[in-house]
């Protein structure tokens, strides 16, 4: 009973999160004739960091052993999770469509389960690689507004590679949450992974200020920066770490398809665009198959939170 409360909590947290990560996209594609994708990038984690710093700073003396001990591993995480990943998503967005960038982010929980099948032997069940295929349906319908043969117009371009390297730095990122020990402090780590991404990100936002200036914003601009700067990086992340830890890589891969989804509600309630049947029967596919993939024998998770770091760790 416990484990099945522990579950559905995660699942919960795991839909929250989906939610507050498709405005990023929104977030992102507003701005984007305002702000370069590095400077979007640098600004939305500096809002982050300093959302945490005061929590985290104070118990940073207390947790340096802990972090000194692992520091390979959060630098990779804050390489790829924070440094990389929604940088080139923001960088894709200059130069290829919308429809295309959601196709192709649609690949990243495959890739996830790929790349944790090959290094970490991690079996997949049948009916999980089921309701990972139901869900992408599910997700390519709402893109494509129901015509699924309009995916053989499909064009790739230099943008759609920028937005499947994000798709795999963030898989790196979600597996690479495994090789984490228990015991850091999450606010710590999560500040560390964050300093580490804004210094990999800092010469690439001096470049790009140097070249266009630093942009002006009005007052809806910044109200959106700091939303996304506070609710997407620093609560969702939180809790995606935490869902992880609870359930493991391969379930939690699942709920990403409920981003394209949610981004297609958003639109329909804050752009005034029609709900119409696609909508409906995507929805219904991706949870479908949410339900195919995380309603599976427990103890293959349950070997996998225990690899996971019992404490949570990031467009």
């Amino acid at each position: 009973m416990k484990s099945a409360t522990s579950h559905h909590k995660a699942y919960l947290l795991l839909i929250v999160t989906m939610l507050m990560w498709s405005t990023n996209f929104v977030i992102a594609r507003a701005l984007h004739e305002q702000v370069g994708p590095f400077t979007l990038a640098f600004a939305r984690w500096a809002i982050a960091l300093c959302c945490l710093a005061p929590f985290a700073l104070p118990r940073f003396k207390r947790e340096w052993p802990k972090l000194r001990a692992q520091w390979k591993q959060l630098l990779l995480l804050g390489l790829f999770g924070i440094g990389l990943t929604n940088t080139f998503v923001y960088w894709a967005v200059q130069t290829t469509t919308a429809t295309n960038a959601v196709i192709l982010n649609s690949a990243t929980p495959v890739m996830v389960l790929l790349l944790g099948s090959l290094y970490f032997r991690q079996r997949l069940s049948s009916r999980q690689w089921l309701g990972m295929s139901v869900a992408l349906c599910g997700a390519l319908l709402i893109v494509l507004k129901g015509n699924l043969a309009a995916i053989g117009a499909f064009h790739f371009g230099s943008g759609d590679l920028l937005v499947l390297a994000g798709g795999l730095c963030w898989a790196i990122y979600t597996l690479g949450l495994r090789k984490l020990k228990p015991g850091i402090d999450a606010l710590v780590q999560m500040s560390v992974l964050l300093l580490v991404g804004e210094l990999v990100l800092l010469p690439l936002f001096g470049m790009e200020a140097a070249q266009r200036g630093l942009p002006s914003l009005d007052g809806g601009a910044w109200a959106s920066l700091i939303y996304l700067g506070a609710l997407p990086s620093v609560v969702a992340y939180l809790m995606y770490n935490r869902a992880i830890a609870m359930v493991g890589t391969a379930k939690a891969a699942s709920f990403l398809y409920l981003m394209p989804a949610f981004g297609a509600v958003q639109s329909i309630a804050l752009l005034g665009e029609e709900l119409h049947w696609f909508h409906a029967a995507g929805l219904a596919a991706i949870f479908a198959g949410i339900a195919l993939s995380s309603l599976t024998r427990s103890a293959p998770a349950a070997a996998t939170t225990k690899a996971v770091s019992g404490e949570p760790v990031r467009s």
